[in-house]
Order: C-alpha cells, then structure tokens, then sequence
C-alpha cells in the first residue's frame, strides 16, 4: 500500500513539475536521440522504416 502511495505521489509531483514549466521536455530532441526521426528534417520516419523493426538481411545458406 505504501508503494502505490509513492508512486501516486512521485507522479503527481512530476506532473506538477511538467505543468508549471520546472521541468522542459525537449520532444525533437529525444525523437531525435531515439532514431525516430529522419537526421536534418523535422519529417518523421515511415514506421515500417524505423531500424528497430526492420526485418533483419535474409541469412545465406552457404551449406548448398
């Protein structure tokens, strides 16, 4: 019980913090570090594009 109290509280601060502006969450620049979008354009990457799901190279069987 005690732990949701924190987190209810510790979120509730953040929150807070966001909203009146004590905190500044740059988004193009986490979009940007996180490979979600394009380097040098504000345009964002197509999702089948993104390097996390692309399918990885068909492996070649070399045993033929």
């Amino acid at each position: 019980m005690l732990r949701w109290l924190l987190l209810g509280l510790l979120l509730y601060g953040l929150g807070t913090a966001l909203r009146k502006g004590w905190i500044e969450v740059q988004w193009q620049r986490l979009l940007d570090d996180a490979g979600l979008t394009e380097t040098g354009s504000g345009k964002p990457i197509p999702l089948h594009e993104l390097p996390m799901l692309k399918a990885p190279p068909p492996v070649q069987d070399s045993s033929r």
